[in-house]
């Protein structure tokens, strides 16, 4: 996962720092940014475990948002999506919420992911 901090925060039981460039290579630009001291705090408290998905399973999940659900989701939006559509086998057992957020797509992202 090329933006997974977070998690590997949770992982390890500390606020784990990656560079910049390692976190910039995600096409969901909106996971890019680090989790603070307060919000891993919260993370800690409130947070099981996280799923990662990989670049290919988001742009499918945001190929899937559209064409099946007409909708438009960034893909920092489809994350939640695309870890229920390939992981479901991580999440715990029982009815499953998944929140989609986030149409601020690049237009031309838009139509490169939707042609792949």
């Amino acid at each position: 996962a090329l933006a997974a901090d977070a998690a590997d925060s949770l992982r390890r039981g500390e606020l784990v720092r990656w560079p910049q460039a390692d976190r910039a290579r995600t096409i969901a630009d909106g996971l890019r940014s680090q989790p603070s001291e307060l919000t891993f705090a919260h993370l800690r408290e409130v947070v099981d475990q996280m799923v990662t998905v990989t670049e290919d399973e988001i742009r499918e999940a945001v190929r899937v948002l559209a064409r099946q659900a007409r909708l438009v989701a960034e893909p920092s939006g489809a994350v939640t999506t695309a870890a229920y559509l390939f992981h479901a086998e991580e999440l715990p057992a029982g009815k499953t919420v998944v929140l989609v957020s986030g149409g601020n797509a690049d237009p031309a992202m838009f139509a490169e992911i939707l042609a792949g």
